[in-house]
Order: structure tokens, then sequence, then C-alpha cells
């Protein structure tokens, strides 16, 4: 059984209704060997709707809310054989497709935001928001054969300790921070 999982608030906005909706086109042998955790808050509402909607479709075992879980992301990510992200239209730097990355954990994402500064086709897989027909393609695919999405994924570990770890972060963070501060005083 292969453990995808959706590492994010649960709501609209994220994708976890487009996710349901193509996990739902799968062969079945596709998805008799996956589970798909959402892990993070949600509200009782959204969650009651969702849970309306999996036992409507026959999905209940292949979906599981974990709610809020309080450890460290990389310890959850760690665990999942692949990490989706389907925001549909804006996502800032996307901490935890970086920290996927980081931890060798294979990644889906949309293209929307700051996630192309660090997520290519090299590293990742791509999709365009709201595009079930390449989420479908892409899920088959990996489900198919996810150690060359692990393989992939080494390519993203190795820019991300290169360009985004935490100590190069902090240091480009300081470098902005002293020239915005000698912009200022030039201005004075």
């Amino acid at each position: 059984i292969l453990n995808l999982g959706m590492l994010s608030r649960i709501e609209p906005e994220k994708g976890q209704e487009l996710l349901i909706d193509v996990f739902n086109e799968l062969p079945n042998d596709i998805k008799n060997l996956t589970r798909v955790y959402f892990i993070g808050e949600i509200s009782k509402n959204y969650l009651k709707k969702l849970k309306k909607k999996l036992n409507n479709l026959n999905l209940d075992n292949h979906f599981i809310f974990t709610g809020y879980i309080h450890v460290e992301s990389s310890t959850i990510i760690k665990k999942l054989d692949l990490l989706i992200s389907l925001t549909r239209d804006f996502e800032g730097f996307g901490l935890s497709l970086a920290e996927a990355l980081s931890v060798n954990t294979p990644v889906i994402a949309t293209k929307v935001g700051g996630v192309t500064e660090f997520l290519n086709n090299k590293n990742s897989i791509l999709i365009n928001p709201n595009n079930r027909k390449e989420l479908k393609l892409s899920l088959i695919k990996f489900v198919k054969n996810p150690k060359k999405y692990r393989k992939q994924s080494i390519l993203g570990k190795k820019l991300i300790r290169k360009f985004f770890s935490s100590r190069k972060m902090s240091e480009n963070y300081k470098n902005f921070f002293y020239k915005c501060m000698k912009k200022n005083e030039n201005l004075l």
C-alpha cells in the first residue's frame, strides 16, 4: 500500500475535493494500492461534507482524516510515499513541499505562486491547477512506478540543501535586511 498525503489546512482552496473526484476515476487496481491521508486542521462542517462525499462514492476505506498532528512536519512527510499539494490559485513558498524534497519524499504539486521557485519537472511532478486529467495521469504514473519518482526527488533534495537550507535562507534574509537598511540610510 502506498501512502499518499496532503499536509495543509483542509479547505476548498487546497484541492482535497479535486483529489477525491480524481481518485474516484482511477482504475480499481490503482485505488486498491493506495491510501490518502488528509493531515491538517478542518472545520466540522467541511469534514462532514467530505466524509459524506467519500461515503457516497464508496471511498471511505481509502481516505483518512488525521486532524492536526503535533510533531515536526518532516517526521510526518517521511512516512508518506507521495506528498500532494493541489492549491488552486496561490501558494507562498510551500514549506511542506521543500520539506518533502529534503527527506526524499516525491511530490505532486500545482504550478502556483512560489512553488515553481524550487519545483520543476526534474525533481517533482508539476501540474496545472484544477487539471483533472493531469492529476489522474500523474497519480497513475506514480503508483505504477514509485521508485522512479523517489529517484527524481533526490535531485530535489540536492537543490533544497544547496539553495534553501535553513542556514542558506537565514543568510539570504540577513543580507536582504542589511541591504534594505543601507538603502534607507542613503535616503536620509
